[in-house]
Protein backbone atom coordinates (compact mmCIF):
# COMPACT_ATOMS: atom_id res chain seq x y z
CA UNK A 1 0.00 0.00 0.00
CA UNK A 2 1.45 3.33 -1.00
CA UNK A 3 0.71 6.07 1.50
CA UNK A 4 0.98 9.81 1.01
CA UNK A 5 2.38 12.30 3.51
CA UNK A 6 0.25 15.43 3.68
CA UNK A 7 1.19 18.73 5.26
CA UNK A 8 -1.24 21.62 4.61
CA UNK A 9 -4.91 20.89 5.18
CA UNK A 10 -5.75 22.96 2.12
CA UNK A 11 -4.03 20.50 -0.23
CA UNK A 12 -5.53 17.24 1.02
CA UNK A 13 -5.93 14.50 -1.53
CA UNK A 14 -5.18 10.82 -1.79
CA UNK A 15 -3.82 8.44 -4.44
CA UNK A 16 -6.45 7.34 -6.93
CA UNK A 17 -8.58 10.47 -6.65
CA UNK A 18 -9.01 12.77 -9.61
CA UNK A 19 -10.25 15.64 -7.47
CA UNK A 20 -7.77 18.53 -7.41
CA UNK A 21 -6.51 20.07 -4.17
CA UNK A 22 -9.11 22.45 -2.83
CA UNK A 23 -8.44 26.03 -1.73
CA UNK A 24 -8.29 26.68 1.98
CA UNK A 25 -11.72 26.93 3.53
CA UNK A 26 -13.34 24.74 0.89
CA UNK A 27 -13.30 21.53 2.93
CA UNK A 28 -16.97 20.83 2.25
CA UNK A 29 -16.42 21.15 -1.51
CA UNK A 30 -13.43 18.83 -1.34
CA UNK A 31 -15.45 16.27 0.57
CA UNK A 32 -18.18 16.42 -2.06
CA UNK A 33 -15.66 15.98 -4.86
CA UNK A 34 -14.11 13.00 -3.12
CA UNK A 35 -17.51 11.43 -2.59
CA UNK A 36 -18.28 11.66 -6.31
CA UNK A 37 -14.92 10.12 -7.18
CA UNK A 38 -15.33 7.16 -4.81
CA UNK A 39 -18.77 5.93 -5.80
CA UNK A 40 -17.24 2.50 -6.37
CA UNK A 41 -16.93 2.09 -2.61
CA UNK A 42 -19.98 1.26 -0.55
CA UNK A 43 -21.34 4.58 0.66
CA UNK A 44 -21.15 3.73 4.35
CA UNK A 45 -17.46 2.84 3.96
CA UNK A 46 -16.40 5.65 1.64
CA UNK A 47 -17.72 8.65 3.54
CA UNK A 48 -16.15 7.91 6.95
CA UNK A 49 -12.80 7.15 5.31
CA UNK A 50 -12.84 10.38 3.33
CA UNK A 51 -13.85 12.30 6.42
CA UNK A 52 -10.99 10.71 8.32
CA UNK A 53 -8.51 11.78 5.65
CA UNK A 54 -9.74 15.36 5.66
CA UNK A 55 -9.64 15.62 9.43
CA UNK A 56 -6.28 13.93 9.89
CA UNK A 57 -4.23 15.00 6.89
CA UNK A 58 -2.57 17.92 8.67
CA UNK A 59 0.04 15.74 10.40
CA UNK A 60 -0.82 12.15 9.70
CA UNK A 61 -0.32 9.34 7.26
CA UNK A 62 -3.35 9.02 5.00
CA UNK A 63 -4.04 5.64 3.46
CA UNK A 64 -5.87 5.04 0.18
CA UNK A 65 -9.63 4.65 0.38
CA UNK A 66 -10.85 1.29 1.56
CA UNK A 67 -7.48 0.20 3.00
CA UNK A 68 -8.09 1.05 6.66
CA UNK A 69 -8.72 -2.09 8.64
CA UNK A 70 -11.82 -2.43 10.77
CA UNK A 71 -9.61 -2.89 13.85
CA UNK A 72 -6.24 -1.13 13.96
CA UNK A 73 -3.78 0.07 16.55
CA UNK A 74 -2.72 3.55 15.47
CA UNK A 75 -0.14 5.28 17.62
CA UNK A 76 2.94 7.43 17.83
CA UNK A 77 5.67 4.82 18.07
CA UNK A 78 9.27 3.95 17.23
CA UNK A 79 11.34 0.78 17.44
CA UNK A 80 11.43 0.89 21.24
CA UNK A 81 8.26 2.61 22.47
CA UNK A 82 4.55 3.14 21.88
CA UNK A 83 2.74 6.24 23.13
CA UNK A 84 -0.48 5.86 25.12
CA UNK A 85 -2.52 8.45 26.99
CA UNK A 86 -4.20 8.82 30.36
CA UNK A 87 -6.06 11.70 32.02
CA UNK A 88 -5.61 12.61 35.68
CA UNK A 89 -6.19 15.41 38.16
CA UNK A 90 -3.56 18.07 38.81
CA UNK A 91 -2.04 16.45 41.89
CA UNK A 92 -1.44 13.05 40.29
CA UNK A 93 -0.17 14.58 37.06
CA UNK A 94 2.29 16.89 38.81
CA UNK A 95 3.75 14.09 40.92
CA UNK A 96 3.96 11.60 38.04
CA UNK A 97 5.67 14.05 35.70
CA UNK A 98 8.12 15.23 38.37
CA UNK A 99 9.16 11.66 39.17
CA UNK A 100 8.76 10.28 35.63
CA UNK A 101 6.80 7.52 37.34
CA UNK A 102 3.53 6.78 39.12
CA UNK A 103 5.47 5.66 42.18
CA UNK A 104 5.57 9.21 43.59
CA UNK A 105 1.79 9.79 43.44
CA UNK A 106 1.29 6.27 44.82
CA UNK A 107 3.54 7.02 47.80
CA UNK A 108 1.56 10.22 48.37
CA UNK A 109 -1.65 8.13 48.39
CA UNK A 110 -2.89 9.98 45.31
CA UNK A 111 -2.71 7.10 42.83
CA UNK A 112 -3.80 3.54 43.55
CA UNK A 113 -2.32 0.44 41.88
CA UNK A 114 -5.43 -1.52 42.90
CA UNK A 115 -7.84 0.60 40.88
CA UNK A 116 -8.66 -0.29 37.28
CA UNK A 117 -7.28 2.21 34.78
CA UNK A 118 -7.43 2.63 31.01
CA UNK A 119 -4.78 3.53 28.46
CA UNK A 120 -5.38 4.46 24.83
CA UNK A 121 -3.02 5.25 21.93
CA UNK A 122 -5.47 7.51 20.07
CA UNK A 123 -4.98 11.19 20.95
CA UNK A 124 -8.38 12.19 19.57
CA UNK A 125 -10.08 9.45 21.59
CA UNK A 126 -8.27 10.72 24.68
CA UNK A 127 -9.42 14.24 23.85
CA UNK A 128 -13.01 13.05 23.57
CA UNK A 129 -12.80 11.10 26.82
CA UNK A 130 -11.41 13.98 28.88
CA UNK A 131 -13.10 16.83 27.02
CA UNK A 132 -9.75 18.22 25.90
CA UNK A 133 -8.99 18.64 29.67
CA UNK A 134 -11.31 21.65 30.00
CA UNK A 135 -14.81 20.49 29.04
CA UNK A 136 -15.39 17.69 31.58
CA UNK A 137 -14.43 17.13 35.22
CA UNK A 138 -11.39 18.16 37.26
CA UNK A 139 -10.20 14.56 37.61
CA UNK A 140 -9.46 14.63 33.88
CA UNK A 141 -7.87 18.07 33.82
CA UNK A 142 -4.46 16.86 32.68
CA UNK A 143 -3.37 14.48 29.92
CA UNK A 144 -0.20 12.47 30.32
CA UNK A 145 1.55 10.77 27.41
CA UNK A 146 3.21 7.53 28.49
CA UNK A 147 5.92 6.23 26.19
CA UNK A 148 5.87 2.55 27.08
CA UNK A 149 8.04 -0.36 26.01
CA UNK A 150 6.85 -1.62 22.64
CA UNK A 151 7.70 -5.23 23.44
CA UNK A 152 6.09 -4.87 26.86
CA UNK A 153 3.00 -3.35 25.25
CA UNK A 154 2.65 -6.32 22.91
CA UNK A 155 3.21 -8.77 25.76
CA UNK A 156 0.55 -7.03 27.84
CA UNK A 157 -1.97 -7.30 25.00
CA UNK A 158 -1.26 -11.00 24.43
CA UNK A 159 -2.91 -11.70 27.78
CA UNK A 160 -5.97 -9.56 27.11
CA UNK A 161 -9.59 -10.65 26.95
CA UNK A 162 -11.87 -8.87 24.50
CA UNK A 163 -14.95 -7.23 25.94
CA UNK A 164 -16.90 -7.57 22.69
CA UNK A 165 -18.51 -10.96 22.32
CA UNK A 166 -17.29 -12.24 25.69
CA UNK A 167 -19.61 -14.08 28.02
CA UNK A 168 -21.09 -11.98 30.79
CA UNK A 169 -18.69 -11.71 33.69
CA UNK A 170 -15.67 -13.03 31.76
CA UNK A 171 -13.91 -9.66 31.83
CA UNK A 172 -14.67 -8.91 35.46
CA UNK A 173 -11.49 -10.26 37.00
CA UNK A 174 -9.12 -10.27 34.03
CA UNK A 175 -5.91 -8.26 34.31
CA UNK A 176 -6.13 -6.80 30.79
CA UNK A 177 -9.34 -6.01 28.92
CA UNK A 178 -9.43 -4.77 25.33
CA UNK A 179 -12.37 -2.82 24.04
CA UNK A 180 -12.68 -1.88 20.36
CA UNK A 181 -14.61 1.39 20.12
CA UNK A 182 -15.42 3.50 17.05
CA UNK A 183 -12.42 5.59 16.06
CA UNK A 184 -12.77 9.35 16.44
CA UNK A 185 -11.61 12.27 14.33
CA UNK A 186 -11.58 15.99 15.02
CA UNK A 187 -14.75 17.81 13.98
CA UNK A 188 -15.21 21.52 14.78
CA UNK A 189 -18.93 21.23 13.92
CA UNK A 190 -19.64 18.37 16.33
CA UNK A 191 -22.48 18.77 18.87
CA UNK A 192 -21.43 19.72 22.42
CA UNK A 193 -21.56 16.18 23.80
CA UNK A 194 -19.13 15.03 21.10
CA UNK A 195 -16.61 17.72 22.17
CA UNK A 196 -15.17 18.59 18.75
CA UNK A 197 -14.89 14.94 17.68
CA UNK A 198 -16.84 12.59 15.45
CA UNK A 199 -17.14 8.80 15.25
CA UNK A 200 -15.82 6.77 12.34
CA UNK A 201 -18.40 4.01 12.13
CA UNK A 202 -16.30 1.58 10.08
CA UNK A 203 -13.01 1.82 11.99
CA UNK A 204 -12.33 0.69 15.56
CA UNK A 205 -9.80 2.13 18.00
CA UNK A 206 -8.28 0.11 20.82
CA UNK A 207 -8.95 0.92 24.48
CA UNK A 208 -6.94 -1.06 27.03
CA UNK A 209 -8.18 -1.62 30.58
CA UNK A 210 -5.64 -2.58 33.24
CA UNK A 211 -6.58 -4.22 36.51
CA UNK A 212 -4.66 -5.75 39.42
CA UNK A 213 -1.24 -7.06 38.45
CA UNK A 214 -1.28 -5.32 35.07
CA UNK A 215 -1.60 -1.90 36.76
CA UNK A 216 1.67 -2.71 38.52
CA UNK A 217 3.42 -2.53 35.15
CA UNK A 218 2.84 1.23 35.21
CA UNK A 219 5.25 1.35 38.16
CA UNK A 220 7.98 -0.46 36.25
CA UNK A 221 10.53 1.97 34.71
CA UNK A 222 11.44 -0.61 32.08
CA UNK A 223 7.82 -0.47 30.89
CA UNK A 224 6.97 3.22 31.32
CA UNK A 225 10.00 4.93 29.81
CA UNK A 226 8.74 8.54 29.81
CA UNK A 227 5.84 10.45 31.36
CA UNK A 228 5.10 13.72 29.55
CA UNK A 229 2.46 16.33 30.34
CA UNK A 230 0.80 17.07 26.99
CA UNK A 231 -2.06 19.10 28.47
CA UNK A 232 -0.92 22.39 26.85
CA UNK A 233 -0.97 20.76 23.41
CA UNK A 234 -4.50 19.40 23.94
CA UNK A 235 -5.77 22.78 25.12
CA UNK A 236 -4.12 24.62 22.26
CA UNK A 237 -5.55 22.10 19.79
CA UNK A 238 -9.12 22.58 21.01
CA UNK A 239 -8.50 26.32 20.88
CA UNK A 240 -7.70 25.95 17.19
CA UNK A 241 -10.81 23.82 16.65
CA UNK A 242 -13.07 26.33 18.39
CA UNK A 243 -11.58 29.36 16.60
CA UNK A 244 -13.53 31.25 13.96
CA UNK A 245 -12.82 29.92 11.43
CA UNK A 246 -11.59 26.58 12.84
CA UNK A 247 -7.96 25.76 12.07
CA UNK A 248 -7.74 21.98 11.61
CA UNK A 249 -4.18 22.13 10.34
CA UNK A 250 -3.01 23.88 13.49
CA UNK A 251 -4.99 21.50 15.71
CA UNK A 252 -3.40 18.48 14.03
CA UNK A 253 0.10 19.92 14.28
CA UNK A 254 -0.41 20.55 18.00
CA UNK A 255 -1.96 17.18 18.79
CA UNK A 256 0.52 15.03 16.83
CA UNK A 257 4.16 16.08 17.27
CA UNK A 258 4.90 12.94 15.24
CA UNK A 259 2.48 11.06 13.00
CA UNK A 260 0.03 8.68 14.62
CA UNK A 261 0.05 5.73 12.20
CA UNK A 262 -0.81 2.06 12.09
CA UNK A 263 1.36 -0.05 14.38
CA UNK A 264 2.57 -3.30 12.78
CA UNK A 265 1.23 -6.13 14.95
CA UNK A 266 2.64 -9.69 15.03
CA UNK A 267 0.34 -12.36 13.61
CA UNK A 268 -0.19 -14.08 16.96
CA UNK A 269 -1.25 -10.82 18.59
CA UNK A 270 -3.52 -9.95 15.66
CA UNK A 271 -5.27 -13.26 16.20
CA UNK A 272 -5.53 -12.76 19.97
CA UNK A 273 -7.11 -9.33 19.48
CA UNK A 274 -9.29 -10.52 16.58
CA UNK A 275 -7.94 -7.68 14.48
CA UNK A 276 -8.87 -9.27 11.18
CA UNK A 277 -12.55 -9.20 12.03
CA UNK A 278 -14.36 -7.55 9.11
CA UNK A 279 -17.11 -5.89 11.16
CA UNK A 280 -19.58 -6.25 14.00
Amino acid sequence: VQATWHQPFSSCWRPGLRARPSPQGAGASALGAMAREEMALPLMMALPLMYYSLMRCGRSLVLPAGRRGFREIRAIYDDETVRVYQAYNDAIADAAVAGNSFRAPMEQCLWSPTRMTWIKPSAVWMAYRCGWTTLKDKNQARVLALDVSRSGFEQLLMGAVLSHGSKEGKCRNRAVVVQWDPERVMDPRAPPDEVFTKKLVNVRSIQIGLRGESVQTLLNPSFVRRVTDVTPAFRAAVGALSASPPDLEAAGALLWPRPEVELPVPAALRAALQMDCSGE
